[in-house]
This record gives structure tokens, sequence and C-alpha cells, in this order.
């Protein structure tokens, strides 16, 4: 097996002049060598190359804009960006209509949309909202309202709802934020919530929360709390009870069904195996780098290492050449895949796969290397544009900018290694045929995932993240013991795991996927209780008929209880609950030490035993065996006592759960 790929060195900041407002170049003072060690990686992330950062020209940029003219602030720098000789120019000013922030986004996620990178402020509103609403926004980027500072992907869904309320302020003749009072929000919010979600209305009105929490940042502040006595959450709608609490942890992300995961599995994995020819016939020039076959494998791939990883989509489209290794411990063998993890900042991570995913991996990789050496040659290309220069315009000979130019650059370097590419026919490269090769984007994902559901024949809207949720939901349910062990053994290697061992085991795995894996299993264990809790459920077992007197006093005596989903998932929380085959166990100091697994009827009188309705197949089989038990009659009467308790045990659990016996003729035809 390949080993992981690392780009060793580190980066020193390069000596820079002053900025320049007429051309927003800064003058390089940078030695050569100092030049190739800019585009080393970093520390930090030693799996993909990482752009050389406008860090002078942004440092140099004000983070309080307080005694700041509307001018002074216009000329204050957003966005910028370096070449690899340390040479650096402004992108975006805080006074431009648009601001181009994929600077800033440059060690972030790479399955982001370009437009998602790109701010276009209104232009059909009064200036000083718009203005104060930048401002709040600039704030917000450098440090943040709480101290840290914003992500890209925040800002912009920020200032695409900060859109929408201008338009609707300025339509209400509001000038200024001075001018809004709480009267004019509550208004757009009852209106919006007639059809958006809580959460929506929150994105939307977001831009006033910001101009509150940086009243002394702009220029035209509010004069009164535009949410009256309530929180930002309350007024549209949220509850801030459910901040952490479990109730906030349920899934609402589908879980693939059972039939389609088989489906789908079964097609993607014959594909990956059956891609050999397909191979040959791109070598051999029959079909081209992206033909549908092509396709096909690179999307099988997607779904292959989604569905065995809990992957994030972003995680996974950072997956890199090499970036799988394989180890042995204790006799146990490892597979591992490392990416970036960006959602909590924990930067690189491993994931435990299955050998299957490797391969899909090592298929994967033949497919994205005519692709990496498409973008090899466009990265010469701008190079040597860039080196020719700009004309009297300031663009270059294929009429791009230079900030332009370098940012695809600084780009196509960072994707070089990337193995799940495609083509963006929005913009072209130097073959000049209307496309260019970058990284699949999160959306883009979901199409191709939708198309491989069709192609096994379903119309299931099937989506990136509904992956991860059916990896956590199969997990928790196979240590619950709802699905056999068969899925938790070959996932994670060995059955009796803990979350604690396994992550132990490597001190780069995610700890944010095995938390959600412990909210599925606290969900499905609500989840089985809430049957219990059925008014009609029948149940057997010394617990189950404890759970049985516990809901008939809640009914009889009218035990009031305020939000019943949240009491089963505080419960789920603190309560063991292990599957035998034949019963629920809750013992979760395991006093019977297993017996019951060997021996069924000893769980019908078992304390710690729950016995439901999807058990009673089960326990009909029993009741044969026993049946059988006792018509022997040749060995001794210990043997005829034991089949004679057994027989009372069984009969009664088939009691309790409101199943007849089965009839003399079925007995007699099993003994």
């Amino acid at each position: 097996m390949s080993p992981i790929q690392v780009e060793g060195g580190k980066a020193s900041p390069p000596s820079l002049g002053k900025s320049s407002r007429s051309d927003g170049i800064t003058s390089a003072s940078t030695s050569a060598k100092k030049s190739r060690r800019a585009k080393r990686q970093p520390s930090g992330n030693p799996l993909v190359y990482v752009s050389p950062e406008a860090s002078q020209m942004l440092g140099a940029q004000p983070v309080s804009l307080v005694g700041m003219s509307q001018v002074e602030r216009d000329d204050v720098i957003v966005s910028a960006v370096a070449d690899e000789h340390g040479s650096e120019y402004a992108v975006s000013r805080i006074g431009d209509r648009t601001w181009k922030l994929a600077s800033l986004h440059a060690r972030g996620p790479k399955n982001r949309k370009l437009s998602q990178l790109i701010i276009n402020w209104p232009a059909d509103v009064p200036k000083a909202l718009v203005d104060d609403a930048k401002a709040a926004l600039y704030c917000a980027l450098r440090r943040g309202p709480h101290g840290h500072p914003w992500s890209v992907s925040y800002a912009f869904q920020t200032a695409a709802g900060a859109s929408q309320l201008l338009c609707q302020l300025a339509a209400k003749r509001v000038e200024t934020f001075s001018d809004v009072r709480a009267i004019h929000l509550s208004d757009f919010i009852g209106d919006l919530s007639t059809k958006l979600k809580a959460s929506s209305i929150r994105n939307i009105t977001a831009i006033v929360e910001l101009i509150w929490r940086f009243q002394f940042e702009v220029l035209h502040p509010l004069a009164e709390n535009p949410w009256g006595e309530q929180t930002h959450r309350q007024a549209c709608g949220c509850n801030d009870d459910d901040i952490g609490g479990p109730s906030g942890r349920t899934g609402k992300t589908p879980v693939i069904p059972r039939s389609l995961q088989r489906d789908l599995f079964a097609y993607c994995e014959s594909r990956v195996l059956d891609s050999e020819a397909v191979f040959q016939a791109r070598d051999a020039g029959r079909i081209g780098a992206v033909a549908s076959e092509l396709i096909e494998i690179r999307d099988s791939s997607l779904y292959l290492t989604e569905i065995t990883s809990g992957m994030r989509n972003s995680e996974c489209i950072g997956i890199t050449n090499d970036c799988w290794r394989v180890e042995v411990k204790i006799g146990v063998t490892y597979h591992w895949v490392r990416t970036i993890e960006f959602k909590t900042g924990k930067g690189i991570v491993d994931f435990l796969v299955p050998p299957e995913t490797l391969k899909a991996l090592a298929v994967l990789q033949r497919y994205a290397e005519p692709l990496q050496a498409r973008l090899a040659d466009e990265a010469k290309w701008l190079e040597t544009l860039l080196n020719q220069g700009a004309d009297e315009n300031g663009l270059l000979q294929n009429g791009l900018s230079i900030t332009d130019a370098i940012s695809r650059l600084n780009h196509v370097r960072e994707i070089s290694k990337h193995m799940f590419l495609g083509l963006d026919k929005r913009h072209s490269d130097h073959l000049g045929t209307g496309s260019c090769v970058d990284t699949l984007k999160d959306q883009s994902c979901n199409v191709q995932l939708q198309g491989l559901a069709r192609r096994v024949g379903s119309d299931w809207k099937l989506a990136n993240h509904q992956c991860r949720r059916t990896f956590g939901y199969n997990v928790a349910n196979s240590r619950l013991g709802r699905m056999g062990l068969v899925f938790l053994k070959w996932q994670l290697k060995h059955a009796s795991m803990s979350w604690t061992e396994l992550y132990a085991s490597n001190p780069y795995q995610d700890s944010s996927l095995y938390r959600e894996l412990e909210d599925e299993q606290t969900a499905a264990r609500a989840e089985l209780m809430e049957g219990w809790m059925q008014s009609d459920a029948p149940l057997s077992g010394g617990a189950g008929r404890k759970v049985m007197e516990t809901r008939k006093l809640m009914l009889t005596r009218a035990i009031p209880v305020r939000d019943f989903e949240e009491l089963l998932l505080l419960t789920a929380e603190h309560v063991e609950i292990r599957c035998t085959g034949h019963s629920w166990c809750l013992s979760g100091a395991r006093k019977c030490h297993g017996q019951g697994i060997y021996q069924p009827t000893d769980c019908a009188d078992c304390s710690q035993s729950v016995i439901d309705h999807e058990q009673a197949p089960t326990w009909q089989m029993i009741h044969l065996d026993n049946l059988r038990l006792a018509a022997i009659i040749d060995c001794g009467p210990a043997v005829v006592q034991k089949a004679q308790r057994s027989i009372a045990r069984s009969t009664e659990v088939l009691s309790d759960l409101q199943v007849p016996l089965p009839s003399a003729e079925q007995a007699a035809a099993y003994i």
C-alpha cells in the first residue's frame, strides 16, 4: 500500500513592502529561496499544497473601524492574494460592490462553489444601510462578535440574507439602521414565519443582530434592542432552551432504506471491480477523460467512501493521492484514510474504513490521473501569462485580471492532488473548450448520488449527509443488537470495541463522528423505549412488567410529563440496553454474566429484561424447543424438571405478549 504523500518544509512569510492603493500591489523583496519555500506546505496540513497568504497586507488592515470616516472605510482591504514570489494584491475593499472572498477560504473545504465565495451587495437600497452592513460583516470576518472570526461560508450566508432584509427596509423608506425599530422587524418576521422555518428567518435577520453587536463600529447604530425583551433566536421562533439539550440532537436527516443500501452498494462495487476495461478504453483514446463510464466509477467511489467511513462531503472531497494506509495492531488489521476535517477545525483526521474502501480509492486515483495532468498544464499556462505581464488595462493576454489569475493559479495548485474531480463548464482553462477542472461541489455530489439511485431503480432523493447519518445508524443499531453484529465487525474490525477503545487506537480520528455515533445510539434506545411506553404494547420479563406498571400509574394518576420526547432522550442517555436475540437486557453491571444468551428462559423472570412483541416469534420457537426437551424421557428426573420449568416460563412470556401457544399439531410436527 502506498504511503501518505507528505510535502515537507515550513513556509516563512515573505518580507514585503508597503501596499499601494493605486495598484494594490506589494513589492516583492523575498529571495528565490524564500519563493520556493512559499510553495511548500506550512505546518498543519501535510496533505495538500497551501497557497501563500497575503498576510502582511491583511495584517495591516484595522481590526476596528471606530473613528474612521466612510471614505476611509471604503479603502480598507477585505481580501487579498499573494503570488509565489511574495507579491501581494488587494482583491476586494469595503467600498466595492462585490466582495471576492475566495482567498480567505483557501484553507477551507474544496466542495464550495465559487459563487458561494462572492458577496454581491444590493445597489437599489439606501447607501447608508449597505455601508453599515458591510462594516459589521467586515468586523465579523476579522474578529467575530464573540472573539472568533467568522468563516467565509457564514459571512456569505449572512450577506445573502441581508440583501433580502435591506430591500424590505428600503421598501418601508428606512434610510439608516438608526431608523429601524423592533416593530419593523416584528412585522417582517411575522410575514416570513408563514412560509419559512425559524432557522431560515434567523439567517435572513442575522445582519441586524450583527449591527446590534457592533453598534460602536457602524455609523448609524440601532437606537434600541431590535428584538425587544427577547433574544434574536426567540424572536425568530427558535427555542433557546433546546440549545445543547438532548432534544436538539435528534437527527432530521433520513436514513437510507436498507433495500436501497443493498442495491447501491452492489451496483457501486460492481462499477469499481469492472473498472479496468474502462480505463483501458480511456488510455487507448476510445473514450474521453470524463466519459459517462468514468463518471460512474467516480460517483460509485464517492458513495462507497461516504457510506463506509461516515465522512462528511467536505472531508470526502478533500481526499488526495495515496492518503491511505494499512496497520496491524495486536493481530487486528486496520485500514485508515487520512483527510482534513473542517467542521470543528480539528485538521488532519483518520477514518477507519473496510478494505473495500481502499480498493475504491485506488481505482479513483486512476480516474483522476488525466484530470490532474490537465491541472498541471493549466498551472504552467497561468504562470506564463503572469510572467508576460498585463496590458494597459491591467488584463492578461487571456482577459483575466492579475488577481483573478493568481487566485485561479493558487486554487489549481491547492487541488492538484485531489481525486474527486470533474469539469466546471462555467469557466474555461488553457484548452479553450469552455470548461476547466475543479473538485466536485456539495450540490453536484447530491445530484450525482441521486443519479446512482435512479440507476438501481429508485427515486429516493439521495444526499451526502444521508450517508453519514446512515453510517451512524447502522453502527449504533448493530451495537444495540437490532441488526446483528455483522456490519459492526466488518466496519469496526472487532465486535466488542467501545468508542473509547477505538478512538484511543488513533489520536487523529474524528471525535465528532464518535459523538454522532453516541447520539445515534441514544436516539435508537429512545425510539425503542417509546414503543414500550405505548399503552397497548404488551411486555414481558421482569423489567418489562415494571414498565407496564409505570405506564399504568402515569395513566391512572395523570402524572404530568412536560416533554415526553425529552424525557425519553434523557433516560436513553443513562440506560444500557443490549439485545440478546430473545430479550432486551438493561443490566449495566451484566450481573448474569451473559447466561441469558445461552439459557433464554432465564430472561423470563430476570429483573433487568424486557421482552416485547418483536421477539414473540422467537419465544414461540423457544416454547417448541422446551416441548421437545420435555418429550425426552430417558435422561432422568433433572432434565424433566428443567423442561417443565422452561415450559412454564415460555408459556408465561407468550401469555404476557398476548401470543397464542403453538397448536398441538404444530408441537407434534416440531417434536
